[in-house]
């Protein structure tokens, strides 16, 4: 009895490896905690990605559309590098959170947002400032290249003359051309295997004594110069035409013929016919005082006829409100004879400034049209800015003009500040308009979002393994049992 009660009173054992035992649970659970939340940040961008994707748009035609609506993107739409949108509809530049650069060393001086034929938005980022789309970053005609500054996703540093970058928006990759004779771009060739670059004389010559229009291109430095040819696939650049010292103007002054081998190109008033094969060239015809080639989309779709705006309203050193008052004439010219064609009966065009993006099968002539800021600083110096550069605009409109009567606007501009916009040309000869409009999705994101949220998470993920490991260092104090004096109580058993 005595035996089984001093049995019930002995403790029960401590195993002795309890603590290494607890010490191993708690690491386990540490680690498995940590796994867990490293597991989810790295999957989260792609889940994101996955989630993001647009959803498919009922009845849409499979060969794409221009969107009938447009939007800012976000601040961190995903670039075409990291997430190419296959070849574009159209490409926009402007202002607003997503569209709006920032004028620093080292940051992206001007962003263009690529809208893909499904309606999706990725961005081209370029260190150069104040590049508008269709002039400086121009998109080819079936929408999957894109010409601009090499100097995509780099600083600002200078010289870089004679040189280019083509992105292909379908990989992502781009190509980079240096040491170029030529290196403003003017216009796509047709099939896009060959891209018009205008050599900018620096410093400018002497000027002609009868600029066309506007009167101040000049003193804009759009004067002057050659016009090459460059073969994107081999690399190398031919000249095509001598400007000496006339006054150019790349927006409106060029167009290629559909067959790819005879380019329009106005020279002064002289509007000239080079074939680009064999470097002969014509006086088509002579323009008058306020009369203008329309720009790259001014051959019809059959090569027959080629456009013309007319001026009325003021023509030279024009304030900015004067300019905006202007209203343009489109005629057209037989494209062999340089005759004037048939009057189409079209709406006059409001706008600063006016260029076509081309003709579609029917005769429906598609315009980009342009406002320009009413402000005292530009009102001071006409001249400062050309009525189409990016600091003077206020907005673009893409219209479409048919034969007849009758302007449409084509695409509605929804909390966005567009500057201008480039159109597919394959979309506007086959009169594809309206088409999906989804709203841009927050993701895929560019990388540095991704890293922006990953970064703290990272953080946090080694503050709790240090601590963790601290504790695991710490030097602990044993903490002894509080156990019976076994002895004592068989000493007072045996007296008993």
């Amino acid at each position: 009895m005595l035996a089984a009660e001093a049995d019930r009173m002995t403790p029960a054992r401590v195993p002795e490896d309890l603590w290494r035992r607890g010490r191993r649970r708690y690491r386990r659970r540490v680690a498995g905690a940590v796994t867990a939340v490293l597991a989810v940040a790295l999957a989260l961008p792609g889940l994101l990605v996955l989630a993001a994707e647009p959803p498919p748009v009922v009845g849409a035609s499979t060969e794409g559309a221009v969107p009938g609506r447009v939007f800012d993107p976000w601040p961190w739409q995903a670039p075409v590098a990291q997430s190419p949108p296959g070849p574009a509809a159209i490409l926009l530049s402007g202002s607003g959170n997503g569209l709006g650069g920032v004028d620093l060393p080292g940051a992206y001086g001007s962003k263009v947002a690529a809208v893909g034929r499904d309606g999706s938005y990725r961005m081209l980022r370029y260190a150069d400032t104040y590049l508008q789309v269709g002039q400086q970053v121009q998109l080819s005609p079936d929408g999957r290249y894109v010409v601009g500054p090499d100097s995509v996703e780099e600083l600002i540093v200078p010289g870089r003359a004679g040189r280019l970058s083509v992105v292909d928006l379908v990989t992502g990759q781009a190509r980079r051309y240096k040491e170029l004779p030529a290196d403003v771009p003017v216009a796509w060739q047709p099939d896009g295997a060959a891209l018009l670059l205008w050599h900018r004389p620096e410093p400018p010559p002497v000027y002609g004594d009868t600029p066309p229009f506007d009167g101040n291109e000049a003193r804009y430095g759009y004067a002057g110069g050659s016009l090459w040819l460059l073969d994107l696939a081999t690399g190398e650049s031919r000249k095509v035409l001598d400007l000496g010292a006339a006054v150019f103007d790349p927006i409106n002054s060029v167009a290629f013929a559909p067959d790819g081998r005879h380019l329009a190109v106005q020279v002064d008033r002289a509007l000239v016919l080079v074939n680009t094969a064999d470097g002969g060239s014509r006086t088509l015809a002579t323009l008058g005082a306020g009369q203008r080639l329309a720009g790259t989309g001014a051959f019809t779709a059959d090569g027959a006829r080629l456009a013309v705006l007319d001026l009325d309203g003021c023509a030279a050193a024009c304030t900015s409100a004067a300019r905006n008052q202007r209203q343009w004439r489109l005629t057209t010219l037989d494209a062999a004879t340089g005759q004037a064609g048939p009057d189409g009966g079209f709406d006059r065009v409001p706008g600063a400034a006016v260029r076509i993006v081309g003709w579609q099968r029917d005769g429906t002539a598609v315009l980009v049209t342009y406002q320009d800021e009413h402000h005292p600083y530009y009102d001071r110096e006409p001249s400062i800015e050309a009525p189409a550069a990016y600091r003077a605009v206020s907005a673009a409109k893409l219209l479409a003009v048919r034969p007849g009567g009758g302007t449409t606007q084509l695409i509605r501009q929804e909390g966005v500040w567009v500057w201008d916009i480039d159109v597919a040309h394959d979309l506007v000869v086959d009169g594809r308009f309206g088409g999906p409009s989804p709203e841009p999705t927050a993701f895929p994101a560019a990388w540095w979002l991704y890293r922006l949220v990953l970064t703290p998470t990272a953080g946090l993920l080694l503050l709790v393994v240090l601590v963790a490991w601290l504790r695991r260092r710490a030097p602990r104090r044993a903490v002894p049992l509080s156990t019976p004096n076994l002895a004592k109580a068989d000493q007072d058993m045996e007296r008993t």
